[in-house]
């Protein structure tokens, strides 16, 4: 590193005053100095994986414990370091799709917002859930095979109900399955995918391996009982949803509010208005519910 103070030297005048066209060159050569130096150090930090990797690790740790300011924050010191550091675009991306969420939550499940506060909210998620996709893209254009980016940019997709465009990053997330955190959820989120266009039959499938991936997994019985009851296989689906409601550990609403409506398939009438409060009281100000009350 060049010293910045150096020995005092002696002022001398000098014997002419400069031209106004020789002091532009040089300040101009003095700025162009030192923007390459500058430039220098920039790639100098750019390219330092190790200092990347621990603000990565730090970042980590944040998005695990639900601070997402501090994620994002360590997240892109990681990239200053290192701007091909994938994962540091990958948990900028779930910053932003859980942030989503949460919006997500407001609008449906703490209060079923309707007009301009609702506007507001969906407005804010959609932007929250565009970046999240950029970020994603990202990853996987400096490493393709990065399955987990291709995961992550098919949940968001789902959020966004873009289910043909998400079929897509999931297949091809599928295809990488040494770079997937979980491979259940993966195929899981598939299967919904595929529902949503009804290929119920290879819904289906992905749903029933998601459950030999994760046997019990809550969202994947969900999901095969939403089949079931598309295909008007109400005993089928009865025994799915029976499954999730019944189950402490999943805490799904949606699973409650079908089990009621399957029950109305099947004309278990009884059955059906014993299960109704506790649809309702999972969370009374929620979208679900409304139709919790009014489904019979």
């Amino acid at each position: 590193m060049p010293e910045l103070y150096g020995p005092a030297k002696k002022l001398t005048v000098p014997a002419a005053l400069p031209s106004v066209e020789g002091m532009v060159a040089r300040n101009l050569r003095t700025f162009l100095a030192l923007s390459l130096v500058l430039a220098g150090c920039a790639r100098g930090g750019a390219q330092d994986p190790k200092r990347s990797g621990n603000r990565l690790e730090l970042a980590k740790d944040f998005l695990s414990r639900g601070d997402l300011e501090q994620a994002e924050a360590e997240a892109q010191k990681a990239l200053s370091y290192d701007e091909s550091n994938v994962e540091a675009h990958n948990v900028l991306g779930l910053v932003d799709y859980l942030r989503a969420m949460k919006n997500h939550r407001l609008l449906e499940i703490d209060d079923c917002l309707t007009g301009v506060d609702a506007e507001a909210l969906r407005s804010e998620l959609d932007d929250f859930l565009a970046s999240a996709d950029r970020h994603f893209k990202k990853a996987v254009e400096i490493k393709p095979d990065y399955g987990e980016a291709w995961a992550n940019r098919g949940s968001v997709a789902l959020l966004m109900e873009d289910y043909q465009p998400g079929t897509k990053d999931l297949e091809r997330a599928l295809s990488y399955p040494h770079a997937l955190i979980n491979i259940g959820l993966t195929r899981a989120n598939l299967g919904w995918a595929y529902f949503h266009q009804r290929r119920h039959a290879q819904a289906a499938k992905e749903l029933r391996q998601a459950e030999q991936f994760n046997p019990g997994m809550c969202v994947a019985k969900y999901r095969l009982g939403r089949v079931y009851f598309a295909r008007k296989e109400w005993q089928k689906a009865l025994e799915q949803f029976q499954a999730v409601s019944n189950n402490k550990d999943c805490p799904m609403q949606e699973a409650h509010l079908y089990l009621l409506k399957t029950y109305r398939e099947l004309g278990m009438r009884d059955a059906a208005l014993a299960a109704q409060p506790q649809c309702v009281q999972m969370a009374p100000r929620s979208c679900i519910a409304a139709q919790c009350r009014t489904v019979l």
